[in-house]
């Protein structure tokens, strides 16, 4: 939408913060799955049941290989004639290529369908807004109109966060104009902050393929069926769950340095000086000249025994912060 990218690039972005923010995401995509078959399809490839949704709410999920490590974690969508899988645009060829190879003979079509769509995200506590229509009012419940889907997301600090995507440029402009009355614009990194603050783990390119989804808690957010039928990775996923025992888990934490580190970065045992596979870097974003905050997967031993450092950065203490959901064995 060229429109609509001329428009946003003409926006002036304001310092980053964490609520009443709108927020275009080029930095997001979406991956359109269609055709008769597309039901099935995503059931026998998918960690959550694609059969729970309808149009009016919509689901987190992720796609794992044969050994149970993720590949991709993304919201789905149903719409009319399909499915719409919202992702990190530098994931979506590896995604769209992995699911290609489990399409054969099915009646099922993928398309990266981005560029047809104004993507922003909306986050505020102004109640007036938050009257209109287009706001659903429960997480993960919907709207969807001819022109306009709304979800909306879990937030963090008494926020209300919704993923707007708009097919009509002219629309998404004007509701844009209307909003920046009253909201601060941001660039995509608020959105990223919202999510860490929310616990929501994103798979980059450097992620792909090194955790379990139980690692990432997934199923501590809605983000895994253990009732459904047999899936990619599905063997691991449940032995884990009910025969094995967590050794990993993410953690949201924050460290007072000016070199925030990126995902798939190292940390390593504060007696090892070099990577020892204590853990790994989901996510992370810089939110001050000296401070980062992040979410990270590592031995739950060596993390709640205050034994961890980031890779490079042994100096920097590793402080935890409380996720906004409950952990559960």
């Amino acid at each position: 939408m060229k429109i609509w990218s001329d428009f946003i690039s003409s926006q002036k972005i304001q310092p980053l913060q964490n609520s009443n923010t709108l927020s275009a995401l080029d930095e997001t995509s979406l991956l359109y799955v269609g055709g008769e078959d597309a039901t099935d399809f995503l059931q026998n490839q998918l960690s959550n049941d694609i059969n729970k949704i309808d149009e009016k709410s919509a689901q987190l999920s992720s796609f794992s290989n044969a050994k149970g490590r993720m590949l991709g974690i993304f919201r789905v969508i149903k719409i009319d004639g399909g499915y719409l899988l919202v992702l990190p645009k530098s994931i979506l060829p590896t995604m769209q290529q992995q699911l290609q190879k489990f399409i054969i003979m099915s009646k099922v079509i993928l398309a990266d369908i981005t560029d047809q769509f104004a993507l922003f995200t909306v986050v505020t506590d102004q109640q007036e807004l938050l009257s209109n229509v287009i706001y659903p009012t429960d997480i993960n419940q919907v709207y969807q109109s001819e022109s306009l889907i709304s979800i909306h997301l879990p937030g963090s600090n008494n926020q209300s966060r919704f993923l707007m995507l708009s097919n009509n440029a002219e629309e998404a402009i004007d509701l844009w104009t209307q909003l920046s009355q009253n909201l601060q614009i941001n660039d995509s990194s608020s959105w990223k902050l919202q999510d860490i603050e929310a616990g929501i783990p994103t798979l980059y390119p450097a992620t792909v393929g090194a955790f379990v989804l139980q690692m990432s808690n997934l199923q501590l957010i809605g983000g895994v069926s253990f009732k459904k039928g047999c899936y990619p990775g599905q063997e691991v996923v449940a032995r884990m769950q009910y025969l094995g025992k967590l050794k990993r888990r993410m953690y949201l934490a924050e460290v007072k340095t000016s070199q925030c580190p990126k995902p798939g970065d190292e940390l390593t045992s504060k007696q090892s000086d070099k990577p020892d596979g204590s853990g790994k870097v989901v996510d992370a974003i810089q939110i001050s000249a000296n401070l980062c905050l992040l979410l990270f997967i590592a031995q739950i031993d060596k993390t709640e025994q205050n034994q961890l450092v980031l890779a490079g950065q042994p100096d920097k203490n590793i402080t935890l912060k409380t996720l906004p959901y409950s952990i559960v064995d």
